[in-house]
């Protein structure tokens, strides 16, 4: 049977609005379905459990986010949208950084892949050839950084899309360091 996509988007949405008022623990299969108004069982045709429902928002709502429009934005608007979503979903996502430890690594790789593109782009745009060292060690560096920022900025409650002009200060005056 082929997965819709549709179906489980309808899950997830049902999911993240019970989450805005719920503890993760308290929420259950059942209070999902009904959220959705989609009848129980049909859960168990997209989902083993709500565990793999959350690893399922997380790859779908990233991937759609960064990988997906990397070639269509240039990094500048990814990263915005980016923030705009994680303050959208502010709530969410901070019982997720206290209920799921892995979200984290998860987080810090998307990060990493959204600066990978940075790089890459600015890269197009000048005469300057990184070495895969010079890559890799910006991105990770910076990924972990904003990560951290982020993270913070989710758990105090705190605006997302505030942090914009910052990261894109830094990250363009730390691309020009390693340039000149």
């Amino acid at each position: 049977m082929k997965k819709s996509i549709i179906i489980q988007k309808i899950i997830a949405k049902a999911f993240k609005d019970l989450m805005q008022s719920n503890a993760y623990h308290q929420i259950s299969v059942s209070d999902i379905m009904q959220t959705a108004k989609i009848r129980r069982q049909t859960f168990y045709n997209y989902f083993q459990n709500q565990e793999e429902l959350l690893s399922w928002i997380f790859e779908n709502d990233f991937t759609e986010l960064i990988n997906d429009n990397l070639d269509y934005y240039g990094w500048q608007n990814e990263l915005l949208l980016l923030l705009r979503y994680l303050d959208e979903n502010q709530i969410f996502y901070q019982k997720i950084f206290v209920i799921d430890k892995n979200f984290e690594h998860f987080f810090l790789i998307q990060w990493e892949n959204l600066l990978d593109k940075v790089i890459f782009d600015q890269e197009k745009k000048s005469d300057y050839h990184w070495s895969d060292l010079e890559k890799s060690f910006i991105c990770r560096y910076n990924a972990a950084a904003i990560c951290a920022i982020t993270k913070e900025s989710i758990i105090r409650g705190n605006s997302l899309e505030k942090l914009y002009s910052q990261i894109v200060k830094l990250l363009l005056a730390q691309i020009k360091s390693f340039e000149s």
